[in-house]
Protein backbone atom coordinates (compact mmCIF):
# COMPACT_ATOMS: atom_id res chain seq x y z
CA UNK A 1 0.00 0.00 0.00
CA UNK A 2 1.33 3.39 -1.35
CA UNK A 3 0.57 6.12 1.91
CA UNK A 4 1.19 9.80 0.60
CA UNK A 5 1.89 11.91 3.76
CA UNK A 6 0.18 14.65 3.57
CA UNK A 7 2.57 18.07 4.49
CA UNK A 8 1.84 21.56 4.91
CA UNK A 9 3.10 23.46 2.15
CA UNK A 10 4.08 27.20 3.17
CA UNK A 11 3.74 29.84 1.00
CA UNK A 12 5.22 33.63 0.72
CA UNK A 13 1.89 34.98 0.89
CA UNK A 14 1.17 32.98 4.10
CA UNK A 15 4.67 35.02 6.00
CA UNK A 16 4.90 37.70 3.67
CA UNK A 17 3.15 41.00 1.71
CA UNK A 18 4.50 41.38 -1.99
CA UNK A 19 5.31 45.44 -2.56
CA UNK A 20 7.34 45.05 -5.39
CA UNK A 21 7.16 42.59 -8.28
CA UNK A 22 9.74 41.94 -10.59
CA UNK A 23 9.03 44.16 -13.36
CA UNK A 24 9.04 47.25 -11.11
CA UNK A 25 12.13 46.33 -9.61
CA UNK A 26 13.29 46.07 -13.24
CA UNK A 27 12.30 49.36 -13.96
CA UNK A 28 13.75 51.19 -10.71
CA UNK A 29 17.13 49.41 -11.61
CA UNK A 30 16.52 50.87 -14.63
CA UNK A 31 16.03 53.92 -13.55
CA UNK A 32 19.12 54.85 -11.16
CA UNK A 33 21.31 53.02 -14.08
CA UNK A 34 20.17 55.79 -16.32
CA UNK A 35 20.87 58.37 -13.84
CA UNK A 36 24.08 57.34 -12.76
CA UNK A 37 25.44 57.16 -16.43
CA UNK A 38 23.70 60.71 -16.29
CA UNK A 39 25.51 61.97 -12.91
CA UNK A 40 29.25 60.47 -13.86
CA UNK A 41 29.95 60.41 -18.05
CA UNK A 42 33.35 58.83 -17.07
CA UNK A 43 32.74 55.54 -14.18
CA UNK A 44 33.40 55.78 -10.69
CA UNK A 45 34.29 53.37 -8.33
CA UNK A 46 30.98 51.25 -7.53
CA UNK A 47 31.65 49.52 -3.94
CA UNK A 48 29.36 46.85 -3.39
CA UNK A 49 28.54 45.93 0.05
CA UNK A 50 28.26 42.08 0.75
CA UNK A 51 26.25 40.16 0.98
CA UNK A 52 23.44 42.12 1.04
CA UNK A 53 23.84 44.51 -2.15
CA UNK A 54 25.05 41.51 -4.35
CA UNK A 55 21.69 40.72 -6.26
CA UNK A 56 20.96 44.99 -6.72
CA UNK A 57 24.75 45.49 -7.85
CA UNK A 58 24.40 42.92 -10.29
CA UNK A 59 21.54 43.66 -11.79
CA UNK A 60 22.90 47.66 -11.84
CA UNK A 61 26.33 47.17 -13.39
CA UNK A 62 24.44 44.42 -16.51
CA UNK A 63 22.02 47.45 -16.46
CA UNK A 64 24.53 50.17 -17.17
CA UNK A 65 26.20 48.62 -19.88
CA UNK A 66 23.05 47.79 -21.19
CA UNK A 67 22.17 51.33 -21.55
CA UNK A 68 25.89 52.25 -22.30
CA UNK A 69 28.22 49.60 -23.78
CA UNK A 70 31.56 51.74 -23.67
CA UNK A 71 30.86 52.51 -19.65
CA UNK A 72 32.93 49.84 -18.04
CA UNK A 73 32.03 50.14 -14.67
CA UNK A 74 34.78 49.00 -12.04
CA UNK A 75 33.47 47.34 -9.53
CA UNK A 76 34.84 45.88 -5.98
CA UNK A 77 33.64 44.18 -2.89
CA UNK A 78 33.48 45.35 0.80
CA UNK A 79 32.29 43.01 3.74
CA UNK A 80 30.54 45.11 6.46
CA UNK A 81 28.61 43.15 9.28
CA UNK A 82 26.53 44.85 11.22
CA UNK A 83 23.35 42.57 11.66
CA UNK A 84 25.11 39.63 12.35
CA UNK A 85 22.90 36.55 12.86
CA UNK A 86 19.71 38.00 13.60
CA UNK A 87 16.89 41.19 12.76
CA UNK A 88 19.03 43.83 15.22
CA UNK A 89 21.77 46.30 14.25
CA UNK A 90 24.79 45.76 16.18
CA UNK A 91 28.09 47.98 15.94
CA UNK A 92 29.69 47.49 11.98
CA UNK A 93 32.57 46.29 11.02
CA UNK A 94 34.87 45.28 8.28
CA UNK A 95 34.56 41.71 7.44
CA UNK A 96 36.65 42.14 3.97
CA UNK A 97 38.22 45.15 2.51
CA UNK A 98 38.51 46.42 -0.71
CA UNK A 99 41.09 44.04 -3.32
CA UNK A 100 44.57 45.85 -2.35
CA UNK A 101 44.59 46.83 -6.06
CA UNK A 102 41.83 49.05 -5.49
CA UNK A 103 42.85 52.93 -6.13
CA UNK A 104 40.79 55.45 -4.12
CA UNK A 105 42.72 58.04 -3.19
CA UNK A 106 41.11 61.04 -5.35
CA UNK A 107 38.10 58.67 -6.97
CA UNK A 108 34.08 59.58 -7.18
CA UNK A 109 32.86 56.30 -5.25
CA UNK A 110 29.32 55.01 -5.35
CA UNK A 111 28.69 52.38 -2.52
CA UNK A 112 26.28 50.64 -3.16
CA UNK A 113 23.55 48.85 -0.81
CA UNK A 114 21.09 46.71 -0.37
CA UNK A 115 18.77 49.21 1.60
CA UNK A 116 19.39 52.76 3.94
CA UNK A 117 17.90 52.43 7.19
CA UNK A 118 19.72 54.20 10.30
CA UNK A 119 22.69 55.03 8.34
CA UNK A 120 24.61 52.95 10.45
CA UNK A 121 26.70 51.11 8.12
CA UNK A 122 26.94 53.74 5.47
CA UNK A 123 28.01 56.15 7.30
CA UNK A 124 30.82 53.79 8.69
CA UNK A 125 32.00 52.75 5.16
CA UNK A 126 31.74 56.53 3.83
CA UNK A 127 34.50 57.10 6.78
CA UNK A 128 36.27 54.22 5.94
CA UNK A 129 36.71 55.34 1.99
CA UNK A 130 36.99 58.92 3.10
CA UNK A 131 40.18 57.68 5.29
CA UNK A 132 41.31 55.92 2.47
CA UNK A 133 40.65 59.22 -0.17
CA UNK A 134 37.72 58.92 -2.03
CA UNK A 135 37.06 62.54 -3.05
CA UNK A 136 33.34 62.71 -3.44
CA UNK A 137 31.03 60.13 -1.81
CA UNK A 138 27.64 58.98 -3.10
CA UNK A 139 25.08 56.15 -2.07
CA UNK A 140 23.18 54.11 -4.42
CA UNK A 141 20.52 50.83 -2.93
CA UNK A 142 17.08 49.12 -4.08
CA UNK A 143 15.06 50.09 -0.96
CA UNK A 144 15.50 52.94 1.77
CA UNK A 145 13.07 52.82 4.86
CA UNK A 146 11.25 55.49 6.14
CA UNK A 147 12.54 55.88 9.22
CA UNK A 148 14.54 58.41 11.22
CA UNK A 149 17.86 58.69 10.51
CA UNK A 150 20.77 58.19 13.69
CA UNK A 151 23.08 59.55 11.16
CA UNK A 152 23.05 62.49 8.58
CA UNK A 153 23.28 59.86 5.25
CA UNK A 154 21.15 60.14 2.23
CA UNK A 155 20.88 58.07 -1.10
CA UNK A 156 20.86 59.75 -4.00
CA UNK A 157 20.24 56.59 -6.24
CA UNK A 158 17.32 54.75 -4.93
CA UNK A 159 14.44 52.83 -5.86
CA UNK A 160 11.60 52.59 -3.70
CA UNK A 161 10.83 54.38 0.06
CA UNK A 162 9.48 51.78 2.16
CA UNK A 163 8.25 51.81 5.89
CA UNK A 164 10.52 50.59 8.65
CA UNK A 165 9.28 46.91 8.28
CA UNK A 166 11.38 43.62 7.26
CA UNK A 167 12.22 43.36 3.61
CA UNK A 168 13.23 40.25 1.64
CA UNK A 169 14.31 39.74 -1.30
CA UNK A 170 17.14 41.82 -3.84
CA UNK A 171 19.42 41.15 -1.43
CA UNK A 172 17.58 41.55 1.79
CA UNK A 173 16.94 37.93 3.31
CA UNK A 174 15.50 36.88 6.74
CA UNK A 175 18.01 34.66 8.88
CA UNK A 176 14.97 33.37 10.48
CA UNK A 177 13.54 31.22 7.64
CA UNK A 178 17.46 30.41 6.68
CA UNK A 179 20.90 31.45 6.25
CA UNK A 180 20.79 33.71 3.59
CA UNK A 181 16.71 33.26 3.11
CA UNK A 182 15.22 35.13 0.59
CA UNK A 183 17.81 37.13 -0.38
CA UNK A 184 17.99 36.17 -3.93
CA UNK A 185 14.67 36.52 -4.94
CA UNK A 186 13.89 39.31 -7.86
CA UNK A 187 10.96 41.22 -6.07
CA UNK A 188 10.67 42.75 -2.71
CA UNK A 189 8.68 40.99 0.00
CA UNK A 190 7.71 42.63 3.58
CA UNK A 191 7.51 39.89 6.51
CA UNK A 192 4.37 40.11 7.88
Amino acid sequence: MNRRRCATVITMNDRYVKLADYAEVSAKVSQIATQIITDHPTSPLFVSLLRGAAPFSSRLMTEIVRKSPTYHPELDYMMVSTYGDGRHAGEPHIVTDLAPSTEVNGRDVIVIDDVLDKGITASFVFNHLRNRGASHLQLAVICEKDVGRELPIVAEYKGFIFGDKWLVGMGMDDPHVAKEGYRWLEEIWEAK
